[in-house]
């Protein structure tokens, strides 16, 4: 595992950036938007999707493990606890000779799936993303207004024990009425504007 943590120790977020209240961070175009990420359809057919499940529905089988969701396997709270309990996902997959970018699709994958098919988010390859670990990037588009967040970084960050999918989903699950509409956005930024 030390491999995941040489990789978040250069990428560390300081306390500062925490407390950041968040505002716009961009404004693109849909062109700009098409040339720039490519859309990832994922269904139960896939052969990553089907390997995914199949990897964590083996974990919970070959240790005796019952699932905290009985379905899906894929759900945040058992993908939790593969990480977490038995021997843990990871030196589970190491025996299969898996190395540690599979092990952490495997997870990427289970937990986009989830959000894909439970809240309609859309998963992209990002062709230019701003760090190598946000390759892959989950959208929400709630009229203009754009939630993305980062899979396969955040499924490091789970696989080294500083973060929990069941967590992210709770904070997702509260807050995704929330997400201002692009039309909010641009009312808020008159109505500043007119204020100065």
């Amino acid at each position: 595992m030390s491999f995941f943590r040489k990789i978040f120790s250069k990428n560390k977020v300081t306390n500062n950036e925490n407390h950041k209240v968040q505002g716009l961070k961009e404004v693109y175009t849909e062109e700009y938007f098409k040339v720039r990420y490519t859309e990832q359809k994922l269904s139960e057919n896939d052969l990553l999707v089907d390997g995914s499940f199949k990897m964590l529905e083996s974990f919970f089988i070959d240790n005796k493990i019952k699932p905290v969701i009985d379905q899906p396997v894929y759900h945040p709270l058992n993908i939790d606890q593969a990480v977490q309990e038995g021997m843990g996902f990871y030196e589970y997959c190491k025996q299969f000779d898996q190395d540690d970018k599979q092990i952490g699709l495997i997870i990427t994958i289970a937990f986009s799936y989830f959000l894909v098919n439970e809240w309609d988010f859309k998963l992209f390859n990002d062709k230019t993303p701003e760090f190598p670990l946000r390759f892959m990037t989950l959208k929400y588009d709630r009229d203009g207004g754009v939630l993305s967040l980062y899979p396969f970084e955040y499924s490091l960050k789970v696989l080294n024990g500083e973060a929990r999918f069941s967590d992210l989903f709770e904070k997702i699950k509260n807050n995704l009425g929330n997400i201002p509409s692009a039309k909010d956005i641009l009312d808020n930024l008159k109505r500043d504007l007119n204020q100065e």
